[in-house]
């Protein structure tokens, strides 16, 4: 069973569905599993009203993109909802002694994967909801995997080959 959520841009609030849509800042603690994250744009390529299409070679940048607000993630998510795309996040913790080797991996796993997946860093200062939301909780840093909105995978820590095993599962 999926977890829904919806993100609503004018009133910058989040919705969870649970037989009806609800306001998220309710006090209860949502799945972490099976997530799948919606905007008015993604919404209709999610459920098919719109069919999803292969990215263009040149969609990736081949660099590690680091999102600074709800506008820019939110940019970056509807653009990649239309594209049978994968979408890595990195959620780090910006004192954390490992964000530079998470740094280096992530550039060289953007190059080698350059149009078909795009690599965002997330400072989880910024973006506390959706880390939780994810299943982020204090290891750091978290690696999220989605694709056509949904959660397809996620690791947990510095784990080079178990994190380039999952990207591979999700782009077969």
């Amino acid at each position: 069973m999926n977890s829904y959520y919806y993100y609503l841009e004018d009133s910058r609030q989040w919705f969870w569905w649970s037989g009806g849509w609800r306001k998220t800042n309710d006090g209860r603690r949502y799945p972490a599993v099976n997530i799948v994250i919606l905007t008015e744009v993604s919404f209709d390529y999610v459920f098919g009203r719109k069919p999803l299409t292969e990215p263009p070679q040149d969609s990736s940048p081949g660099t590690v993109i680091s999102i600074k607000d709800m506008e820019e993630w939110q940019s970056r998510w509807d653009n990649s909802a239309r594209y049978n795309k994968l979408l890595v996040y990195a959620f780090y913790d910006k004192n954390s002694t490992l964000s530079k080797a998470m740094d280096k991996l992530l550039e060289k796993l953007a190059k080698q994967y350059k149009g078909k997946a795009d690599f965002c860093k997330l400072d989880v200062d910024n973006f506390e909801f959706l880390a939780g939301l994810c299943g982020v909780e204090g290891a750091y840093p978290t690696f999220v995997l989605f694709k056509t909105c949904k959660q397809v995978g996620k690791v947990v820590g510095l784990k080079d080959d178990e994190l380039e095993r999952s990207i591979e599962r999700a782009l077969n």
